[in-house]
């Protein structure tokens, strides 16, 4: 009987120990395919890869959830970003990049990647940029490649390619940008459906050349099929006495053609200039009716949304609805039909708005600007007086808000939060200014421009939209408002707006992190030398920045990061701007920590203005000036 007992409770200590592990596989991310499966792939992807500088150290299983590892960024508690992008890497791809099927940006430009593209790329249907461009990818382009429904850039340009173009690169559809440009492509040249095709550096992508000519010789006909109709073969002395006669009727019958082909160009032509002009006149009746309505443009990688679709996303652009207001516009809170949240930007001075036209040439080149540490966009919308930009909800709103938080007794955003905001911000602003092409100038880098996702990873926002609001006006200067404390020194005074610009702003960003201040302002009786920058500058000397540093902290950082940091934001708002760093050093020190403490003392002695003469000087201006760079912008209240 006792044992019959013992063998009933072990069997129901089995049974639960069953459940319990049936359970765990269920909610197991790696058995639901979650992150425990993409994790994997990353693991995978790590080791086929050479890392001489370690920035994959923390790709492994004992680091934790996958969504905090260095370079990847997760929505919606999936892997969707990788940024690899100058990192000294090498080795190969592996094919277990084509398990991240909720990837939407990959990056691995300027590395020494070798070996094959992975044709398990094509397995990642959700994939919108793909740059493997500056590596040493040899092979075959894999045809998979043009299947992917929702890739929209795709650049392997400076590779080692070889091999024919896949015909499906040439037929798909979503593609804007296709750079294939400088590998060693073989085989005709194709006609893309791509807006913007590269092919230039492939010397042995051929040409389709004219039957009977020499080799490089003849009209390029891309993808076509060579005339066969009007070309004759070189005739003799001896047979054009025998056949002048025949000759003769070919030249009557070739003019004849001729002729019949320039009288259907005419007619061609005539019917063209009819039936533009009966279009002109629709389009101006079209207009008419449409007032209410954006236009119907062709920007193919963005959606174009109607004006009433605004509407009632926003609720009527509806007060209770607004998340903040800035020196660029209102921005609204708004949810899509299938409940998708969005922020919905209404450019200011709509009355004053720049044309249709230029608007969408801006936003098309805002748009092209890809990084997952920039605000990317949605959509957008053009109406009679209306200029309305679509973007992600950021559930976390703006860096100047969260500083203010505090969660349980402790900062919101501690100092781990603070390093990782400035490395995003400042790897976004080079993208910007050395990656991106044209290059970007934000002009208005602060911590109530700086977004925050789900994950606090930081994320820029407004950028390129200072020359959208701007355009048209001739003096820049005299549409900001503030305090020189916040203005570049040079841009205060020329107008002139530079890259150094940026990092001069970015530099005032670091001492917001520092400090946690709602503005640069000192107390009254703080300091009496100078402003905020010749203060961090005397604490730094006396080692005393514990009394910078923000009280909500409560001494809980790296006191060597700190000195850093500080250390990083005085060079980069140095007055001279030569004597300011590049974004990509800025990028390295904050990376790396290596020669921050060397390249200050380089500079620390320049000698610069009396602070005194440039101390929080007001700039009036007439109130009815416009400010569109305004400087001391209302913050925003919330998320955007």
């Amino acid at each position: 009987m006792g044992g019959r007992g013992a063998s009933e409770a072990a069997r129901m200590v089995f049974a639960v120990v069953g459940v319990v592990v049936a359970a765990a596989a269920v909610l197991s991310p790696a058995a639901a395919g979650g992150l425990g499966r993409e994790a994997a792939a990353l693991v995978a992807i790590k080791a086929a890869l050479q890392d001489p500088g370690q920035v994959l150290r923390d790709w492994d299983h004992k680091s934790g959830d996958p969504c905090r590892w260095n370079m990847v960024t997760c929505h919606g508690g999936h892997v969707q970003e990788l940024s690899m992008v100058q990192q000294n890497l090498s080795g190969t791809l592996s094919p277990a990049i084509g398990r991240l099927r909720s990837l939407r940006y990959l990056s691995l430009r300027q590395n020494a990647i070798s070996g094959p593209i992975p044709k398990t790329i094509g397995r990642m249907k959700l994939l919108q940029v793909l740059d493997l461009s500056n590596n040493q990818f040899s092979g075959s382009i894999p045809s998979t490649l043009g299947s992917m429904v929702n890739l929209q850039y795709l650049k392997l340009n400076n590779n080692s390619l070889s091999g024919p173009v896949p015909d499906s690169l040439a037929t798909a559809r979503m593609i804007f940008i296709l750079d294939i440009s400088f590998n060693n492509l073989t085989g005709p040249r194709l006609t893309f459906r791509a807006w913007n095709a590269f092919l230039d550096g492939n010397p042995l992508l051929s040409d389709i050349n004219c039957e009977g000519s020499e080799p490089g010789a003849g009209t390029p006909l891309y993808g076509g099929r060579c005339s066969e109709s009007l070309a004759f073969p070189a005739v003799g002395p001896e047979d054009m006495r025998k056949d002048n006669s025949r000759v003769m009727d070919k030249k009557i019958m070739i003019l004849a053609i001729c002729i019949a082909i320039g009288c259907s160009m005419v007619a061609i032509v005539a019917g063209a200039v009819i039936l533009f002009r009966h279009w002109h006149r629709c389009q101006r009746v079209f207009a008419v009716a449409e007032v209410q309505h954006c236009r119907e443009v062709s920007l193919g990688h963005l959606k174009h949304y109607k004006l009433k679709e605004i509407r009632k996303a926003t609720d009527n652009f509806n007060q209770r609805n607004i998340l903040g207001e800035g020196g660029y516009g209102i921005v609204y809170k708004g949810h899509l039909p299938d409940g998708t949240p969005i922020a919905v930007k209404r450019l200011k001075d709509r009355d004053s708005v720049i044309g249709g036209d230029q608007f969408h040439t801006e936003v098309e080149v805002i748009s092209l600007a890809v990084h997952h540490n920039l605000l990317h966009l949605i959509g957008f919308c053009t109406a009679n007086n209306e200029r309305i930009l679509v973007y992600p909800y950021m559930p976390n709103g703006t860096v100047a808000s969260k500083l203010k938080e505090c969660v349980n007794g402790e900062p919101a955003l501690d100092w781990p939060r603070r390093k990782r905001i400035a490395l995003g911000a400042s790897r976004g602003l080079l993208y910007l200014h050395e990656q991106c092409d044209p290059k970007i100038i934000h002009r208005d880098i602060k911590a109530s421009n700086i977004l925050l996702d789900e994950y606090l990873e930081a994320i820029i926002a407004d950028f390129g939209l200072a020359k959208l609001v701007d355009h048209g006006m001739s003096h820049v200067v005299t549409t900001v408002r503030g305090t020189v404390g916040r203005i570049p020194p040079e841009y205060f005074m020329s107008g002139h707006a530079s890259e150094k610009t940026d990092v001069f702003c970015f530099g005032l960003l670091l001492i917001e992190l520092v400090t946690g201040r709602e503005t640069l302002e000192l107390h009254q009786n703080e300091y009496q030398k100078g402003g905020i920058l010749e203060w961090a500058k005397e604490l730094l000397e006396q080692n005393q920045l514990s009394s910078f540093a923000d009280k909500k902290l409560r001494n809980n950082y790296d006191s060597v990061e700190l000195e850093e940091m500080v250390q990083i934001a005085l060079l980069c708002t140095m007055y001279s701007p030569k004597d300011r760093p590049r974004m990509s050093e800025v990028v390295a020190m904050l990376e790396e920590g290596v020669g921050v403490a060397e390249k200050w003392e380089a500079v620390k002695n320049v000698e610069e203005p009396n602070p005194e003469d440039l101390k929080y000087r007001a700039i009036n201006y007439d109130e009815d000036q416009c400010s569109s760079t305004e400087l001391q912008a209302v913050e925003l209240s919330g998320p955007r």
